[in-house]
Protein backbone atom coordinates (compact mmCIF):
# COMPACT_ATOMS: atom_id res chain seq x y z
CA UNK A 1 0.00 0.00 0.00
CA UNK A 2 0.75 3.58 0.09
CA UNK A 3 3.26 5.90 2.58
CA UNK A 4 1.71 6.12 6.41
CA UNK A 5 -0.71 3.54 6.56
CA UNK A 6 1.14 1.61 9.44
CA UNK A 7 2.85 -1.28 7.51
CA UNK A 8 6.26 -0.70 9.63
CA UNK A 9 4.15 -0.86 12.69
CA UNK A 10 2.43 -3.84 11.86
CA UNK A 11 5.50 -5.65 10.86
CA UNK A 12 7.68 -5.02 13.98
CA UNK A 13 4.13 -6.02 16.07
CA UNK A 14 4.03 -9.38 13.84
CA UNK A 15 7.60 -9.74 14.46
CA UNK A 16 7.77 -9.40 18.18
CA UNK A 17 4.14 -10.91 18.57
CA UNK A 18 5.57 -14.45 16.65
CA UNK A 19 8.97 -14.09 18.40
CA UNK A 20 7.19 -14.52 21.63
CA UNK A 21 5.80 -17.97 20.28
CA UNK A 22 9.30 -18.98 20.25
CA UNK A 23 9.96 -18.48 17.10
CA UNK A 24 13.16 -17.37 15.66
CA UNK A 25 12.38 -14.16 13.14
CA UNK A 26 13.98 -12.02 11.29
CA UNK A 27 12.43 -8.37 9.71
CA UNK A 28 13.71 -6.82 6.64
CA UNK A 29 12.90 -3.45 6.06
CA UNK A 30 13.07 -2.18 2.45
CA UNK A 31 12.89 1.53 2.49
CA UNK A 32 15.10 4.02 2.06
CA UNK A 33 14.18 5.54 5.47
CA UNK A 34 15.64 2.42 7.57
CA UNK A 35 12.73 3.20 10.20
CA UNK A 36 11.03 -0.78 9.65
CA UNK A 37 12.98 -2.08 12.64
CA UNK A 38 13.07 1.20 14.78
CA UNK A 39 10.51 0.45 17.46
CA UNK A 40 12.73 -3.69 17.72
CA UNK A 41 15.87 -2.41 17.92
CA UNK A 42 15.32 1.55 19.60
CA UNK A 43 17.34 2.75 17.29
CA UNK A 44 18.31 3.52 12.98
CA UNK A 45 19.76 0.82 12.02
CA UNK A 46 22.73 1.05 9.37
CA UNK A 47 21.31 -0.02 5.79
CA UNK A 48 23.10 -3.15 3.43
CA UNK A 49 23.65 -0.64 1.09
CA UNK A 50 25.31 1.87 3.24
CA UNK A 51 27.65 -0.66 5.14
CA UNK A 52 28.27 -2.16 1.45
CA UNK A 53 29.50 1.20 0.31
CA UNK A 54 31.94 1.24 3.04
CA UNK A 55 33.68 -1.61 1.49
CA UNK A 56 33.43 -0.75 -2.28
CA UNK A 57 30.69 -3.59 -2.31
CA UNK A 58 32.84 -6.28 -1.84
CA UNK A 59 30.22 -8.00 0.14
CA UNK A 60 33.04 -10.84 1.18
CA UNK A 61 34.45 -8.93 3.05
CA UNK A 62 31.32 -8.32 5.97
CA UNK A 63 30.18 -10.61 8.73
CA UNK A 64 26.70 -10.83 9.57
CA UNK A 65 27.32 -8.79 12.77
CA UNK A 66 27.93 -5.80 10.31
CA UNK A 67 24.41 -5.80 9.06
CA UNK A 68 21.67 -7.71 11.48
CA UNK A 69 21.08 -6.17 14.48
CA UNK A 70 18.87 -7.85 17.58
CA UNK A 71 16.03 -6.24 18.40
CA UNK A 72 13.49 -6.96 21.04
CA UNK A 73 12.95 -10.47 22.11
CA UNK A 74 15.71 -11.87 19.84
CA UNK A 75 14.10 -10.57 16.77
CA UNK A 76 16.69 -10.23 13.78
CA UNK A 77 16.77 -6.65 12.22
CA UNK A 78 17.97 -5.84 8.89
CA UNK A 79 17.55 -2.66 7.26
CA UNK A 80 18.03 -2.97 3.28
CA UNK A 81 18.03 0.58 2.78
CA UNK A 82 17.79 2.05 -0.74
CA UNK A 83 17.17 4.88 -3.32
CA UNK A 84 15.40 7.71 -2.57
CA UNK A 85 11.61 7.37 -2.71
CA UNK A 86 10.42 7.79 -6.36
CA UNK A 87 14.02 7.70 -7.72
CA UNK A 88 14.89 4.03 -8.58
CA UNK A 89 14.28 0.48 -8.08
CA UNK A 90 14.58 -0.90 -4.44
CA UNK A 91 14.50 -4.66 -5.61
CA UNK A 92 18.62 -4.30 -6.46
CA UNK A 93 18.90 -3.34 -2.64
CA UNK A 94 16.43 -6.27 -1.80
CA UNK A 95 18.31 -8.36 -3.97
CA UNK A 96 21.28 -7.78 -3.12
CA UNK A 97 20.51 -8.25 0.96
CA UNK A 98 18.59 -11.70 0.38
CA UNK A 99 21.75 -12.49 -0.94
CA UNK A 100 24.21 -11.91 2.03
CA UNK A 101 21.48 -13.51 3.99
CA UNK A 102 21.97 -17.19 2.02
CA UNK A 103 25.65 -16.53 2.01
CA UNK A 104 25.97 -16.06 5.74
CA UNK A 105 22.83 -18.88 5.83
CA UNK A 106 20.84 -16.52 8.16
CA UNK A 107 17.22 -17.49 6.13
CA UNK A 108 18.25 -21.32 7.45
CA UNK A 109 18.31 -20.38 10.93
CA UNK A 110 15.14 -18.45 10.75
CA UNK A 111 11.59 -19.92 11.14
CA UNK A 112 9.52 -16.60 9.78
CA UNK A 113 11.13 -13.43 7.60
CA UNK A 114 9.21 -10.37 7.35
CA UNK A 115 10.07 -8.07 4.83
CA UNK A 116 8.32 -4.42 5.06
CA UNK A 117 8.52 -3.73 1.71
CA UNK A 118 7.85 0.63 1.29
CA UNK A 119 4.95 2.06 -0.01
CA UNK A 120 5.94 4.28 -3.01
CA UNK A 121 7.39 1.25 -5.00
CA UNK A 122 8.67 2.85 -8.61
CA UNK A 123 9.40 -0.59 -10.51
CA UNK A 124 5.75 -2.52 -10.68
CA UNK A 125 7.45 -5.61 -10.14
CA UNK A 126 8.90 -5.34 -7.01
CA UNK A 127 5.24 -4.82 -5.49
CA UNK A 128 2.01 -3.77 -6.24
CA UNK A 129 -0.36 -1.67 -3.63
Amino acid sequence: GKGGIGKSTTSSNLSAAVSKLGKRVLQIGCDPEHDSTFTLTGSLVPTVIDILKEVDFHPEELRAEDFVFEGYNGVKCVEAGGPPAGTGCGGYVVGQTVKLLKQHHLLEDTDVVIFDVLGDVVCGGFAMP
